[in-house]
């Protein structure tokens, strides 16, 4: 199938939330109807150490395997499985009467799992239909498959490639850029949580330029005297923020304090400022990141959280109300010890800390505003000021470039 059909397919439909306001569109429109995120992407899913090497079960009516992930993804079930090291991934769902194989997984051998109902036995590295146990000479065998989905591992992280595109296009076009770099250690170990929101608003938030005033009192902030700024104003195209169209990664660049950065304001005379102020004593003035979001949901921060250390995050979709939010850092790295400090700089320190004494903040901001625009209008009555050109750049951007919108099937 042609990228333009899948396209084509994939938006026939309009969301429940435009419906009410079809007199009212936006230059991001297709944005706005990606509540289930773009089809024909690669999204990162979970870490490769949280999927051990497929055991297999020991004989019918003995049990079933256990080495296994199932996990919603744009809507989607998809079982994961390793197989011979090599990450497999089919969706969770029999052919037969649609029985998910996570109930009880039966894999007898290391390339095929059964279904515990009737026995339908599938390849897991193609989805094709191998044998059925309760009827060996079907002629359905051999000629039905069930979906599988395209799997890359790298720098420790597992991305599945969700979409019709085949050949899928490369990786490389789909995450930050530098991730994939052989020079940079990239933490194999970092966070994933389901959390309660959309992956729009938590993407809006990684990057916003005013949101770091949420920020401001933030335990870690504290206790390595970091200046966070109320905001950033007076961006533009052309001053603090840079559209990036490809070819390779396309995303939105934002470099903090190009712009005029807000680090005081008043209140009927109360006079507001930052905790820490760039070139007062003791504060980490090299800690003034370029923040950036790139296609289809990945955040990069450089630095963050301390020199050096180049933070990455992504927001995969769920479904409407929830997203995968995955953390995790890295840092150049000229030989073996060099990467094992950092690494263990991460365990014992970054992994632990930042998510409870800073980006829990995010979360929190991401689903206070859900009910707003999930079931309340919220894209159509949103007023957005200033700093907002950053993100509404990235709406443009993502509702000119992706590959397709994810529906509910």
């Amino acid at each position: 199938m042609s990228g333009a059909t899948a396209k084509k397919r994939a938006v026939s439909s309009i969301p429940e939330e435009r419906k009410s306001n079809t007199t009212r569109t936006r230059s991001w429109q297709p944005y706005i109807d990606a509540a289930l995120g773009f089809r024909n992407h690669w999204y990162p899913v979970f870490f490769g150490s949280e999927l051990k090497e497929g055991d297999i079960s020991p004989g019918l009516g003995e049990g079933a395997v256990t080495e296994i992930k199932t996990l919603e993804i744009l809507g989607e079930r998809i079982l994961f499985r390793r197989v011979n090291g090599k990450v497999c991934a089919i969706e969770d769902q029999c052919l037969h009467k649609g029985s998910p194989f996570s109930v009880k997984p039966e894999c007898f051998t290391k390339e095929t799992i059964t279904c515990w109902y009737h026995g339908f036995t599938y390849d897991l590295r193609d989805g094709r239909l191998k044998t059925i146990l309760t009827d060996p000479k079907s002629p359905l065998i051999g000629k039905v498959a069930i979906k599988s989905y395209p799997v890359e591992e790298r720098q420790g992280v597992v991305f599945v490639f969700v979409g019709d595109l085949d050949p899928p296009p490369p990786l490389e076009d789909d995450v930050q850029p530098g991730f994939l770099d052989d020079s940079l250690a990239v933490f194999p170990e970092g966070r994933t949580v389901v959390a309660k929101g959309n992956w729009r608003m938590a993407a809006e938030n990684g990057f916003d330029p005013a949101h770091t005033y949420i920020h401001r009192n933030s335990p870690l902030v504290r206790a390595f005297r970091l200046p966070t700024v109320f905001g950033d104003t007076g961006l533009s195209d052309s001053r603090g923020m840079k559209v990036i169209d490809g070819p390779g990664p396309k995303g939105v660049v934002l470099i903090r304090g190009v712009g005029n950065p807000v680090w005081e304001a008043e209140i009927d005379g109360v006079k507001l400022k930052a905790r820490f102020m760039p070139g007062d004593e003791g504060v980490n003035n090299e800690m003034v990141p370029e923040v950036s979001i790139w296609m289809p949901g990945g955040l990069k921060v450089d630095p963050f959280p301390a020199p050096g250390i180049l933070m990455f995050e992504w927001y995969v979709p769920v479904d409407e109300d929830h997203y995968r939010y995955i953390m995790t850092w890295g840092r150049k790295a000229s030989s073996a010890e060099e990467k094992d400090r950092f690494f263990d700089e991460c365990t014992t320190l970054w992994k632990p800390l930042v998510p409870t004494t800073f980006t829990n903040e995010d979360e929190q901001a991401r689903e206070a505003i859900h009910e707003f625009y999930a079931s309340k209008g919220g894209w159509y009555k949103e007023r957005l000021f200033g700093p907002d050109v950053v993100i509404t750049r990235w709406r443009e951007l993502a509702s000119r470039v992706n590959r397709g919108i994810q529906q509910r099937g």
